[in-house]
């Protein structure tokens, strides 16, 4: 039998090479999420429910890949109507393509912010950024050792250890630098 992701209902699912890339990259990036969540009861829709291929709690966000856009014209028409019933429900969803895979760590963050500031998700909005802010922090951990050895060396000697004291400088501005850039993005 195989193995179901957290959420997900249907048996038969049998998730697309796409779906397991999103799901990796979510998993990474350390993004709470649920596969395949029916969404029901949905205005001016021809269907009964529709199922939503990734929801993220904490974002109160679905994640929809269109991973048959490129297919036939039928496959693009059944997606555009989806897309309708999602944005004629008022349902925050970020549409990903199979084009953006390549570059789904440039994509994904803005169009996920996107959708947060567009249907006013302003708490987990600031969830997101300020996730992304010690996400930041956590990868550049060597230049806070650094920074940390800079303050509590004390016994520089200037004269022999000029250059590395430079080096160092450099990577503790650089450091702060982008520890600064990342907070003043959380709080726009």
């Amino acid at each position: 039998m195989k193995k179901l992701a957290d959420g997900v209902k249907n048996v038969n699912y049998e998730p697309s090479e796409g779906e397991l890339f999103i799901a990796d990259y979510l998993y990474y990036e350390r993004i709470k999420f649920k596969q395949e969540v029916p969404i029901v009861n949905l205005r001016n829709d021809s269907k009964s429910h529709r199922r939503a291929d990734f929801y993220l709690p904490k974002y109160k966000t679905y994640v929809e890949f269109y991973g048959r856009w490129n297919n036939t014209k039928e496959d693009r028409e059944r997606y555009r109507e989806k897309k309708k019933v999602f944005s004629d429900n008022k349902i925050p969803c970020v549409y990903l393509y199979p084009e953006n895979l390549g570059i789904i760590e440039f994509s994904f963050p803005l169009r996920l912010e996107a959708e947060m500031k567009k249907y006013g998700l302003k708490k987990e909005l600031f969830r997101y950024r300020f996730k992304r802010l010690f996400q930041e922090i956590r990868d550049n951990v060597l230049g806070l050792i650094f920074f940390s050895f800079l303050l509590f060396y004390p016994t520089w000697n200037w004269e022999e250890d000029q250059i590395l004291i430079y080096i160092f400088s450099a990577l503790v501005v650089y450091q702060l630098f982008v520890i600064v850039r990342e907070a003043i993005h959380v709080y726009k």
